[in-house]
C-alpha cells in the first residue's frame, strides 16, 4: 500500500531547525541576560525608602490634620450649644418682658399701641440726640 507519508522523516527534522535560532521574546520565562548591577539595585532601594520616608510623613500630616479638624469641629459644636443655650435664655427674658408689659399696659388703662408709640418716640428722641 502507499501511504500519503512517507518514511523520510528527517525531513521534519529540517523544519524544525528553522525555528532554532529564532531570538528570545521578552515574554519567555527563560531567565533575562540582564544582571543589574549591585549599585544598581542599592540606588533603586535608596529611591524606594526615600519614597516610603516621604509618604510616611505626608500620612503623619495628614493624620494631624485631622485630629486638628475633629478638635476644631468639637469647639464649634460647643460654641453652637451655648449660643443656642444664649438665644433660649433671651427669648425666654424677652416672652417675659412682653407679658410683663401688657399686664402694665392693662392696668394703667392705655393700650399697647399707645405704648409702642412712646418707646418708639423716646427711641427716635435718642437717636437725634446721638446724631447730634
Amino acid at each position: 500500500m502507499f501511504s500519503r507519508y512517507s518514511s523520510n522523516l528527517h525531513q521534519r527534522d529540517n523544519r524544525s531547525s528553522l525555528f532554532e535560532t529564532r531570538s528570545a521574546s521578552p515574554y519567555d520565562d527563560a531567565p533575562s541576560k540582564k544582571d543589574y548591577k549591585a549599585s544598581l539595585l542599592s540606588q533603586l532601594e535608596s529611591q524606594n525608602e526615600d519614597e516610603l520616608t516621604t509618604m510616611s510623613e505626608k500620612v503623619l500630616m495628614l493624620k494631624n490634620l485631622g485630629s486638628r479638624m475633629g478638635d476644631e469641629i468639637k469647639n464649634s459644636q460647643l460654641n453652637i450649644d451655648d449660643l443656642h443655650s444664649t438665644m433660649t435664655n433671651t427669648q425666654t427674658r424677652l416672652k417675659n418682658t412682653f407679658k410683663r408689659m401688657m399686664v402694665m399696659a392693662k392696668k394703667t388703662g392705655i393700650s399697647w399701641k399707645l405704648w409702642l408709640l412712646f418707646f418708639f418716640l423716646v427711641w427716635l428722641w435718642f437717636f437725634f440726640v446721638w446724631l447730634s
